[in-house]
């Protein structure tokens, strides 16, 4: 994938969080970063979901890339940085956004955050990630 595909992917993606937050969690995502305190709060939950009955792996992947191009296109937009496909180990290829020599892999957090860290925050993440890229 070029560059160009990557950042139109992940945009459509992150507009797949926005009708996923609406219709399964009647939540409204408008792209501010206190938005990512919602974010948080529905990760929150379903945390709680997959202690009560795991989710299948499709669905934690899907929930963790959808989620992570939100909150990427959210960093973009406020701070800066653009989408990069690494495809350094072919059997293991992520997508993260890069900005001011740094690299923020978003969906990882997410995974984290539903699976295995429920006290984890993403608007806390971005928070000292915009502290550290500024200074």
């Amino acid at each position: 994938m070029n560059h160009q595909e990557v950042t139109e992917l992940m945009k459509v993606t992150a507009q797949d969080a926005v009708v996923y937050a609406a219709e399964e969690h009647q939540v409204l995502l408008d792209f501010s970063l206190d938005s990512l305190t919602l974010v948080d709060e529905i990760l929150s939950e379903l945390y709680l979901r997959q202690q009560e009955q795991r989710h299948a792996d499709e669905v934690l992947f899907t929930l963790s890339n959808v989620f992570g191009a939100y909150t990427g296109e959210v960093f973009i937009h406020h701070v800066g940085g653009q989408w990069y496909h690494d495809e350094s180990a072919p059997e293991a290829p992520y997508i993260c956004v890069h900005y001011n020599g740094k690299e923020f892999p978003f969906a990882s957090l997410v995974y984290h955050q539903i699976a295995k860290t429920p006290s984890a925050s993403l608007r806390n993440y971005v928070g000292q990630a915009m502290s550290n890229v500024m200074q």
